[in-house]
């Protein structure tokens, strides 16, 4: 085989490795997605997990961006955790 030839295959097999990491990365976005919803229903079916996911979050959350993109969601559960601690204090 010539260089051309090689040059063509490395390609090939280049431009094969992409498609394979869109699909990848289109699977474990959906992943994400469907724990992230899994994680909020839980939230607001149970209370009492929250402080939990706020721990979890605090613990395994550590890129800049990431933090930010939480920010209203741990500021809402923060609120619900005193909104329940309140509501059972009154009890």
């Amino acid at each position: 085989m010539d260089i051309k030839n090689l040059e063509q295959k490395r390609q090939e097999a280049l431009d094969k490795a992409k498609r394979l990491k869109v699909q990848i990365d289109k699977k474990m976005n959906g992943q994400k997605s469907v724990l992230g919803g899994m994680i909020m229903k839980i939230a607001e079916e149970d209370p009492s997990r929250i402080p939990q996911i706020l721990a979890d979050i605090e613990k395994h959350v550590t890129r800049k961006a990431d933090i930010s993109r939480l920010e209203g969601f741990k500021s809402e559960l923060g609120s619900r955790v005193s909104e329940n601690s309140n509501q059972n204090g009154m009890s």
